[in-house]
């Protein structure tokens, strides 16, 4: 009964879910991420890589042409991607997938298309340039109203 006892103690003991808070995955500053002729983007100083042909599908209705086309990516606090570019009237969100990015939002920022839009990170937000246009601050929820 003692060896029962202890068995389940250390299953107990093992089963349970350590978590390490409080944790930061920001990027301090965007990356610019050009796709190759498979439409693929590659960030080597984070580790990452990812295909970009869906996105710019459902952005541009277009993945064939897709070879030398830079996006915008940067990373905030909780882990979630912001992932834009040239011509794209939407900033995308993502989180960690199983093996891949899985969208979590889509926020409309210009009806004709950013023409040149760049991150930078405004802890708590990620905010947008855009030109002359005024910045943006966002989250994975949307856009946020400029503090005062």
């Amino acid at each position: 009964m003692k060896q029962l006892a202890a068995i389940a103690l250390l299953t107990a003991v093992g089963c349970s879910t350590l978590t390490l808070v409080p944790a930061d995955f920001s990027w301090p500053v965007e990356s610019e991420l050009t796709a190759d002729n498979a439409g693929m983007v590659k960030e080597d100083r984070y580790h990452m890589a990812f295909n970009v042909k869906p996105l710019m599908f459902d952005e541009l209705q277009d993945s064939v042409n897709i070879s030398g086309k830079t996006f915008r990516v940067i990373r905030d606090r909780s882990g979630n991607y912001f992932v834009t570019g040239p011509k794209f009237k939407h900033v995308y969100v993502f989180v960690h997938g199983n093996a891949g990015l899985e969208q979590t939002n889509k926020i409309m920022i210009n009806e004709a298309g950013m023409a040149n839009p760049a991150f930078n990170q405004r802890i708590p937000y990620i905010q947008l340039i855009n030109g002359r246009e005024k910045p943006v601050l966002l989250t994975r929820d949307g856009i946020q109203q400029q503090p005062k």
